[in-house]
C-alpha cells in the first residue's frame, strides 16, 4: 500500500482552508500560517481556549521529508498511480503532505466530538511555547525524554 493521498490533485490552498474550517468549527479562536522565504506554507498554527487559558499549537509540514518518501515509494513500486515526473514534483509533495495533515486533524476531531479526548489532549505534542519557539514534543526530545522513559529493568 502506498502513501496516503499520494495522487491528490487538491491544491494546498484548498487543503489549508479546509484545515482552518475544521479547526474553527471545533473551537479554535485563532488560526494563522507561517511561510518559508518563497511564500509556501510550512506550518499552520492555532489557539484554543482551555479551562486554564488560551493555548497555542504549531502543526508543521516538512515538504522535503514527504518528497523523499514519495521518491522512495515510487522507486520501490508502491506508487503505481503516480508518474515519475509527479514523484519528483515538490508541489505534489506539498499537496500530499498537507492533505495527510488535514485528514489526521479531521480524524482527531472525530475523537473530540465523541468526547473520548479533549482538543488540547490530542494536540498536546504540538503545544507551542512562544518564549522558546518550540513545541512540547521538541522540548521533551531535546531533554531526551527525561523522566518519561522506563528503566531498563521495567521494560
Amino acid at each position: 500500500m502506498g502513501l496516503k493521498n499520494y495522487t491528490t490533485g487538491i491544491s494546498v490552498d484548498k487543503t489549508i482552508l479546509e484545515i482552518e474550517q475544521i479547526l474553527s468549527k471545533h473551537g479554535a479562536t485563532d488560526v494563522w500560517k507561517q511561510f518559508d522565504g518563497a511564500g509556501y506554507v510550512v506550518c499552520v498554527n492555532f489557539a484554543i481556549n482551555t479551562e486554564f487559558g488560551k493555548m497555542p499549537f504549531r502543526l508543521p509540514m516538512d515538504v522535503l521529508a514527504v518528497s523523499q518518501i514519495i521518491k522512495n515509494e515510487k522507486k520501490s513500486g508502491k506508487l503505481g498511480g503516480l508518474s515519475n515526473r509527479e514523484a519528483q514534483d515538490i508541489e505534489q509533495a506539498r499537496r500530499v503532505g498537507w492533505r495527510i495533515i488535514k485528514d489526521w486533524i479531521d480524524a482527531q476531531m472525530a475523537l473530540v466530538e465523541i468526547k473520548l479526548v479533549k482538543i488540547e489532549q490530542v494536540f498536546l505534542p504540538y503545544a507551542y511555547d512562544f518564549r522558546t519557539e518550540k513545541t512540547l514534543y521538541e522540548t521533551f526530545r531535546e531533554k531526551k525524554f527525561a523522566g518519561m522513559l522506563m528503566e531498563a529493568q521495567q521494560r
